[in-house]
């Protein structure tokens, strides 16, 4: 039995617990939306020893049981939780992650994530779809992504991420597929999220957008850049060489979770 918090970021959810509260094993029940929790994502948390170089670390894994190495969206929702539950105190917290420590800050619009630096590389072959192709940019955010100036239908969108992380040899350890198209002064995206699959938001997706149209010249280098995801707003930035990620994360619901009951279906065996 273990305390699961479930806060979501821009529509982007997750189950967050405590590090050893269940195994990892289960994070599939966990996070299916009938028989479990219902999440993108499981995150495991824990409180640093007294002088550390950071205050708390993360470790998430995506609704298919894998382990990407960063999830912003994640990193904001376990920012907002440590504070929402005193944990931590003071505007800014520390986060170990499988790509180092990010630096988070509270904000009147919710949580700002020093992201690191986005790498852009070269592109490989156009991403393709029946008579259709793309040329897409690789952005490296801590995992690995593919921007696409385009838009599509969902159901192509699906089709495209589903075969680029179904062993594409471009993309050995799977890929963020972004798909973009410029509204205005801002940026619409649809994400297929390596592991999840077409989600609501995607903190380093927004992220790898922003430093695409950067590079390209279709924004302000260094912006503020908004990117507008299904589930709303993310604000993205450069300061110092570093990406800035703002945006809200919400708490949704506590409950006292039992993972020996995850999953079953509810039949009772005949004695």
């Amino acid at each position: 039995m273990t305390r699961v918090l479930k806060y979501h970021g821009l529509g982007n959810d997750f189950a967050l617990a405590p590090a050893g509260a269940f195994s990892p094993d289960v994070v599939l029940a966990v996070c299916d939306r009938h028989r479990g929790v219902g999440a993108d994502g499981v995150i495991f948390w824990s409180i640093a020893e007294p002088g550390a170089d950071h205050d708390a670390t993360m470790v998430i894994y995506n609704q298919d049981g894998s382990r990407p190495e960063m999830c912003g969206n994640g990193i904001r929702c376990l920012t907002m939780m440590l504070s929402d539950e005193g944990l931590i105190e003071g505007g800014a917290i520390r986060v170990r992650t499988d790509i180092g420590v990010l630096r988070c800050e509270l904000v009147p619009e919710g949580v700002r994530v020093e992201m690191g630096e986005g790498v852009v590389g070269a592109p490989g072959a156009p991403i393709a779809h029946g008579e259709q192709e793309w040329s897409y940019t690789p952005v490296d955010m801590g995992n690995p992504h593919a921007v696409v100036f385009a838009m599509p239908s969902v159901e192509v969108i699906d089709e495209v991420g589903e075969r680029a992380n179904g062993g594409d040899p471009r993309f050995p350890e799977g890929v963020n597929v972004e798909f973009v198209e410029a509204d205005g002064d801002a940026f619409r995206v649809v994400v297929y999220e390596r592991g999840v699959g077409r989600t609501q938001a995607c903190g380093t997706g927004a992220c790898a957008v922003a430093v695409a149209a950067w590079q390209q010249g279709r924004a302000r280098d260094g912006g503020p850049t908004r990117v507008v995801l299904p589930g709303g707003p993310l604000e993205i930035e450069s300061r110092d060489g570093k990406v800035l990620m703002t945006g809200p994360a919400a708490r949704v619901f506590e409950a006292i979770l039992d993972t020996s009951l995850i999953g079953q279906d509810g039949q009772k065996h005949q004695r």
